[in-house]
């Protein structure tokens, strides 16, 4: 697991409701997760630069490859064009990976993840893909990749936060709740893909998202990872709608046994993901050959 990968971006943390952030914030959080755009480290070289962006490339090449369709006139038709956060993982090979939303504004509909492996259990180069549906709300994921993915509700159930703070009047002094509401929480990840490890999870310092999940003024959410490394195993998502507080957890990794504490509690534990090709899954995962650097 690569704890301190130069090359790759930070977090993309831009408010997606009705609170803006300054449009000098969303640039910087586009560059953040452009490589090539970084301050150059001394390990940095041109060519490992350049691959970088290959490899972003290939990435975001599918995702603009999937084609979102449902009854519902207004549901987004695509992926958001830029990741929510980029990262690797050495340890387990995986040389990139991308966390990618659905839906421009409020909780994303779904998330998606993206990962270069050069040889995926022994079988070659291969994207990987994590699928968490976060909408009980119906709706197609296609691209040529898969056949189609129609999650048949959400991965993801949302409980009251208990202990939860009085809710503070500014954007700020929020983000700082709900990073200290993070916090509360601990995980461990038992992965078995080649070999087998067993893990304590790492909150990572900033959350990935922030959005409004109601119309409310002091509406207010978050997405953080949990991470092996620096790979995300377990989304937790905390929000307000501007009186309660409340939480949910979804995976991102099959090959795992995963569990979740709340204040030294068990609140959360998911088994292995054994469903595959079952895409109507709220959570599945896939892989298919790909070409990359």
């Amino acid at each position: 697991m690569s704890r301190t990968t130069p090359i790759f971006g930070l977090p993309r943390c831009l408010n997606s409701g009705a609170r803006a952030f300054p449009v000098a914030l969303a640039f910087f959080a586009i560059l953040a997760v452009t490589p090539a755009l970084r301050a150059e480290q001394p390990e940095d070289t041109e060519e490992k630069r350049d691959v970088a962006r290959e490899r972003l490339k290939v990435m975001t090449d599918r995702m603009e490859n999937f084609v979102i369709s449902s009854s519902e006139a207004a549901f987004p038709k695509a992926m958001q064009p830029t990741p929510l956060f980029r990262y690797d993982d050495e340890t387990r090979g995986y040389v990139d990976g991308t966390v990618w939303r659905l839906g421009e504004k409020g909780r994303p509909l779904a998330i998606i993840t993206a990962e270069l492996h050069p040889n995926y259990l022994n079988t070659g180069r291969k994207v990987v893909y994590d699928f968490l549906s976060l909408t009980e709300r119906r709706f197609t994921a296609r691209s040529a990749d898969i056949p189609g993915w129609m999650p048949r509700g959400s991965a993801v159930t949302f409980k009251e936060l208990p202990g939860a703070p009085v809710l503070a009047n500014s954007a700020a002094k929020r983000l700082t709740q709900l990073k200290e509401q993070a916090r509360r929480f601990s995980g461990t990840q038992d992965v078995e893909e080649i070999d087998r490890s067993f893990v304590q999870l790492r909150l990572l310092p900033r959350e990935i998202d922030r959005y409004s999940p109601t119309s409310d003024e002091h509406s207010d959410g978050a997405i953080f990872i949990f991470a092996n490394g620096r790979n995300p195993a377990v989304l937790l998502l905390i929000e307000t709608d501007g009186n309660d507080w409340q939480y949910g957890i979804g995976r991102l990794s099959a090959p795992s046994q995963l569990e979740m504490k709340l204040d030294n509690r068990s609140v959360w534990k998911q088994p292995r993901f054994e469903s595959f090709q079952d895409w109507s899954q709220p959570y599945t995962a896939t892989n298919v050959p790909a070409e990359f650097p």
